[in-house]
């Protein structure tokens, strides 16, 4: 970079032009390693570590979380809360039934049907 007015020259000689630049063709988070990778048009990969982290902190929290299609929170790979047409909370998931042979594990807190209504294994 020249700090004066001198003036330039640039030289442009005939020759092929420089190949494209990769683009990023995908990112997928990987939860064996925690990392979002970046696969990029030429088939190379770089995993970027504490990416969703930083994102969740951005955010206020410590991590993210996966909502499915229809906007239900997924845990345990299954939809487990959901919000109705009408904005209330659902449950997409059946909760196991203790009138159809599940028993509550006591101190569990875990939420299941009883003949219609809710409990909590205390």
């Amino acid at each position: 970079m020249t700090t004066d007015n001198t003036p330039m020259t640039v030289e442009i000689i005939p020759g092929q032009a420089l190949p494209q630049a990769p683009a990023i063709q995908s990112a997928a988070y990987n939860p064996a390693t925690q990392c979002v990778v970046l696969t990029f048009s030429d088939g190379s990969q770089i995993p970027i570590t504490g990416f969703a982290e930083a994102i969740a902190s951005s955010l206020g929290g410590v991590s993210l979380a996966v909502l499915d299609a229809n906007g239900a929170l997924m845990l345990g790979g299954k939809p487990r809360l959901g919000v109705s047409g009408a904005g209330n909370l659902t449950l997409p998931t059946p909760l196991p039934d203790s009138t159809a042979g599940y028993t509550p594990v006591p101190g569990s807190n875990e939420v299941y049907s009883q003949a219609g209504s809710l409990g909590v294994s205390q």
